[in-house]
């Protein structure tokens, strides 16, 4: 009872967050792992093996994983509770794995954009192309490799950042994270109009066309998240010190901002996929549907049509009966069953085969 009232007072209740890191660890792993299971699962059908973009969004899904790995150890040591109810060496901790964020998240975001440059250049082999891909592709790698080294020179010297009591000097965070956000956000951009012109102008119909420009422009939603991450981070930069408390929003979206640019990068790869559900299981489905409701149907056609039938055959008058007592010239009722066959009308086995069948 003690411990509850102690919880309750201290804030466990109302202000631990660990449920939400947890919430977006596991969303964005499952997401990420599935978009590339399907894009490797597409490049199966089609045997045609795994190009350069293929390793690239691999190399992407491997650091999404250092991610959510390093995610779970800040659970373990304070993330999303306030920091003065934890223990020294769980800050150290916590602010050394802190330290590894900004280098898996800068190479994770670097092999999503190479990798869906090197499909524009598989894609569209032209050279208008070629030269943009190689551009863009350089500015994306001097973004990754400075984005990285500053990371790990945040701090001179490194240990500064989780011993602040030590002599050295920091960057400003919120240079620091405008510097590593505004040429990701230009360089997404870029990517995202890059195609576009190709697309319109290939000799295909406008619905395929705007098929096509939806798939690429389903990278709009990473943008957006890029600037969200920025606003953000901007805002964990001019709060205080409670860093464990608030950094859960941080967390948060480095983890899905990252699985979100995984899925986009992979779901124009996964039309073979696509195409083999529709036409082994969707179309087998169906058919086995109509199949089924075509024998349900007939079955119920000739039920009906028996109990009617069956229902005609009880109702009408035997021809039989008709014959057996036919009136005589002489007005007596004569047995017709008494006659011999040769004297029996020949119309009567017609009529008895008739009313056989119909019983049947």
């Amino acid at each position: 009872m003690a411990d509850s009232t102690s919880q309750t007072e201290h804030g466990y209740d109302h202000d631990n967050l660990r449920h939400v890191v947890i919430t977006a660890t596991c969303f964005a792993f499952i997401l990420s792992t599935t978009a590339v299971g399907f894009r490797v699962i597409s490049r199966g059908i089609n045997g045609s093996g795994l190009f350069a973009d293929d390793w690239l969004i691999i190399f992407a899904l491997l650091f999404e994983y250092g991610l959510a790995v390093a995610g779970v150890v800040m659970l373990y040591n304070g993330l999303g509770t306030h920091i003065i109810y934890l223990s020294p060496e769980q800050i150290v901790t916590y602010l050394k794995t802190l330290f590894t964020g900004s280098i898996l998240y800068t190479g994770c975001i670097a092999c999503i954009k190479l990798s869906i440059l090197m499909l524009y250049r598989r894609l569209f082999p032209v050279k208008s192309m070629k030269y943009a891909v190689n551009i863009v592709g350089m500015i994306v790698i001097l973004w990754a490799a400075c984005g990285i080294l500053a990371g790990c020179f945040i701090c001179i010297p490194t240990e500064k950042l989780w011993h602040p009591m030590m002599q050295g000097g920091c960057m400003n965070l919120s240079k620091f994270y405008y510097g590593l956000q505004i040429p990701n956000i230009a360089t997404d951009a870029i990517i995202l109009v890059m195609p576009m012109h190709i697309v319109w102008n290939l000799p295909i119909s406008k619905a395929q066309k705007v098929g096509l420009s939806g798939i690429f422009v389903l990278g709009f939603l990473t943008l957006i998240f890029d600037i969200i991450r920025l606003v953000v981070l901007v805002q964990l930069s001019e709060k205080g010190s409670d860093v464990t408390y608030d950094q859960v929003p941080a967390s948060v979206w480095t983890c899905i901002e990252p699985a979100v640019g995984i899925v986009a990068a992979c779901l124009s790869n996964m039309r073979p996929l696509f195409k083999f559900i529709h036409t082994k299981v969707w179309t087998k489905l169906s058919s086995r549907y109509a199949t089924t409701n075509s024998t349900s149907q007939s079955t119920m056609i000739n039920t009906v049509t028996g109990h009617e039938k069956s229902g005609w055959a009880r109702q009408t008058p035997s021809p039989d009966a008709n014959q057996r007592f036919s009136p005589s010239p002489s007005g007596e009722s004569v047995d017709s069953s008494d006659q011999s066959p040769s004297q029996s009308p020949r119309h009567l086995p017609e009529h008895t085969t008739a009313h056989t069948q119909s019983a049947v």
